[in-house]
């Protein structure tokens, strides 16, 4: 029986992270997968390399429901040089998953990452959408003040993002 699986990369992680959001992600899909890369460009090692809201993460991990998976990449390589490592294990194991017969949503936010995922033909979203998408599903009462505080935070997103997400989610406040 095809199982339903969330994986995200490091981005939509570390976004939601900056504005203790990440629980819509657990609200949205249940359980989340992340590569071991992706945990290893989160978290790295060594602590001087963790980004500030590093905490969140690991106490995020500890209850349970972002699970570390290994896929090993094999000789598959992205077609675009500009995806890293954590993109392209991300989308590997996404793709590893859709071809055992599962429905995979992959939690991606960088352009080449991306535009990699849609030619492998994967269905994705990201962390705006995320955002949208609690706020259509009553999680939160409105999309605005998160999108805000990403922007506040430094995190980019393009002003039609921006204005896609809230005009098809502002109905109320």
């Amino acid at each position: 029986m095809p199982r339903r699986i969330v994986i995200a990369d490091a981005g939509p992680l570390i976004a939601l992270a900056r504005i203790d959001a990440l629980v819509l992600l657990k609200g949205l899909f249940g359980q989340v997968y992340i590569t071991r890369t992706v945990r290893d460009e989160i978290l790295p090692a060594a602590a001087m390399g963790r980004f500030p809201d590093a905490e969140v993460l690991l106490r995020t991990l500890a209850e349970g429901w972002i699970e570390i998976v290994d896929f090993p990449i094999d000789d598959w390589r992205p077609i675009n040089p500009g995806v890293d490592a954590g993109e392209a294990s991300a989308i590997h194991a996404a793709c590893r998953w859709r071809d055992a017969g599962n429905a995979v949503l992959l939690v991606i936010d960088d352009r080449a990452g991306r535009l990699e995922a849609r030619s492998c033909g994967l269905k994705l979203i990201g962390t705006a959408a995320v955002i949208g998408l609690a706020k259509t599903e009553g999680l939160i009462p409105a999309a605005k003040p998160l999108l805000e505080q990403l922007a506040h935070q430094g995190y980019y997103l393009g002003p039609s993002v921006i204005a896609a997400m809230l005009a098809g989610n502002e109905g109320s406040p």
